[in-house]
This record gives C-alpha cells, structure tokens and sequence, in this order.
C-alpha cells in the first residue's frame, strides 16, 4: 500500500478550496448587486423628484452665494429694518426631456418679507451664463408634478394654483374672477363721490 505524503492534507485542501471558491462567487455576486443598485441610483437621480420642492439653508455654498446675489435687493429692505432674513435654497432640474433644465428656488424669511399667506418663493434658471426669473413670487408650498409642458413639470403652488412652462417662463394658469362691469362701476362709484 502505497501513502502520498500529501495525503492528510487533502480534506483541508478540499475544504478550504471550497471555501474559496465559495467567497469569490459570494463576492462576485455581491459586487453585481452593488453595481446594479449604483446604476439604478444614478437614474434615479437624474429624473425629476415629484412632490414637494424642499427648502434648506444652505450657508457659505456656491448656490446661496448665488441665491443671495439675486435677492439683494431683499436681502438689503430687510436688514434696513434690523432684521436677519434667512435665505432658504433648493434647486431642482425640472427638464422632462433628457436635456437638463434646473431651477433655483430661493425664498426670504423675514418679518417685512412674509405676510400673513407666509413667504413667497422666486425661481430661477440659468440662460445664455445669465440668472433669468422663471417664477415670480409665489405663496405656498410648491409641488412638482407628473404633467409637462414644453419640456418642463408643472409646479401646482398650494395644491390648487397651476403655474405652467410655456417655453421661457412659468406662467399661472388659474383665472382669476370675471369681472364683467367693474370699470363701470368704479367710474359710476366715482361720479357720485365726487
């Protein structure tokens, strides 16, 4: 009978090529997975976020330098008045086509600057290296909807206030009452209180 020297090692060896092999498919898959879940996060990422635009203070970044640029004029009225305003910032691309259009939402918190419907909200985008105003002062929480229009999400603006893309700027698109005969009135109204 005839020994290999080698003999009674070979159940380790088996054993342990096994847990090799066993860790590199382990790892193989895991890594796929991994890299399956980073690819979906990256799309993820590059569609627009239905549902409310978020506001954050955003301190000593490049966004809220910018921010404050285009609110000085604000900024200035409120601190005449000695207060501290706080300026709030979220940027969202809006574009429902594959070419990226982002806005800059920006909003002052100040007493002067806020009425009783609360703080409005300014939008931006970035046109031709200039900060252009897409969406002018608007009350209420902002919502990003499914709908578009010209490559753009609606925003609904307290969940009732429809504000469109029509191809440079947001526009409203809530009518407001029928005024049938107010000029007359006020001139009649007018006439007799003279």
């Amino acid at each position: 009978m005839s020994f290999h020297r080698y003999a009674p090692y070979s159940k380790l060896h088996q054993w342990l090529s096994l847990f090799l092999i066993a860790a590199f498919l382990f790892s193989s898959s895991a890594e796929a997975a991994v890299s399956r879940r980073h690819k979906r996060t990256q799309s993820h990422a590059q569609k627009t976020p239905l549902g409310k635009v978020m506001l954050t203070s955003q301190p000593g970044t490049a966004l809220e330098n910018t921010a404050r640029l285009l609110n000085q004029s604000d900024m200035n009225f409120a601190m005449q008045r000695n207060e501290k305003p706080l300026l709030l910032i979220g940027s969202l691309n809006l574009s429902s086509t594959k070419r990226p259009k982002n806005v800059l939402f920006t909003q002052i918190q100040t007493a002067s600057l806020c009425g009783s419907g609360g703080c409005s909200t300014t939008g931006y985008i970035k046109r031709n290296n200039q900060w252009v105003k897409v969406l002018d002062a608007v009350t209420g929480d902002i919502t990003v909807e499914k709908a578009t229009h010209k490559g753009m999400h609606d925003l609904s603006v307290s969940a009732a206030d429809v504000w469109r893309w029509n191809g440079k700027t947001y526009i409203e698109t809530q009518k407001g009452p029928k005024l049938n005969g107010l000029k007359q009135s006020i001139e009649k109204h007018q006439k007799v209180n003279k």
